[in-house]
């Protein structure tokens, strides 16, 4: 039972020091207290396995243990399947042109981009520069501590990079990436009359699956183009994305 103990004190530090260092990185990270509740369970696990020579039997044999194990089952297959299809859209680069790119916001500091931000408008840029006369859709609104819309300060970096004005389209209203996608589709509707409407998403790898669908969903043909994520992040927002993905699949319609 130490052995196990041990394990558990293992993978329980893992995860307070990835928390420490999603707090040194880049302040709060949305999601990252998981991992601090993670770590202190698996550490209290640990300490009881190394104290006590006798099996700790959370829950006794019988139909709740069954049932329990079954939904355990369950979520990990969830886990596998979603996971699978997040990390395969993160690594396919659609480079074809596409009858309009869209570049989903990522947040500000005031009118700095995040880090995130300017990895999705690098990104774009190597699109851009595949495709230079594809037309160019910039998608956020202006949030918490954003001194202007996500999407005038994507279009200013684009213009600051060689970017035609007249080349990029704002959509400044939306919140989140159902929103996105939702008067993104709108405004394409009113300036294009085609009916299968084509589109290149870039965003960071984990984001780009759900963003996909979510475009789908709004009648546009999508494709993605998957910008890199810091790899401090990845565990949050890897983990993060397969509630995301569940969430939308279920109330983004």
């Amino acid at each position: 039972m130490k052995t196990k103990g041990t394990i558990y004190l293992f993978f329980g530090i893992l995860c307070e020091l990835y928390f420490i260092g999603t707090i040194i990185f880049g302040g709060i990270i949305t999601f990252a207290e998981f991992y601090l509740a993670l770590g202190l369970l698996l550490i209290t696990l640990g300490l009881y396995q190394r104290k006590n020579k006798k099996d700790y039997i959370l829950i006794r044999p019988g139909k709740i243990k069954t049932v329990i194990k079954l939904c355990f089952s369950i979520v990990l297959v969830s886990v596998v399947i979603i996971e699978s299809l997040i990390i395969q859209s993160a690594i396919i680069k659609n480079k074809q042109k596409s009858d309009y790119l869209i570049i989903l916001g990522a947040g500000l500091r005031g009118e700095v981009p995040s880090i995130a931000l300017f990895q999705r408008l690098y990104a774009s840029l190597e699109y851009i520069e595949i495709n230079p006369t594809v037309k160019i859709v910039v998608s956020g609104g202006r949030g918490f501590g954003e001194s202007i819309t996500e999407a005038e300060a994507m279009k200013r970096f684009l213009i600051k990079h060689g970017v035609a004005k007249d080349q990029i389209i704002k959509e400044e209203k939306s919140v989140n990436t159902f929103e996105n996608m939702k008067f993104t589709a709108e405004i394409l509707r009113k300036v294009d009359k085609k009916e299968n409407i084509e589109v290149t998403i870039v965003t960071n790898n984990f984001h780009v699956l759900r963003s996909k669908f979510l475009a789908q969903r709004q009648g546009l043909k999508a494709y993605g183009y998957p910008a890199p994520l810091h790899p401090m992040l990845v565990p949050t927002c890897f983990a993060r994305e397969y509630l995301a993905v569940i969430n939308s699949y279920l109330f983004d319609k």
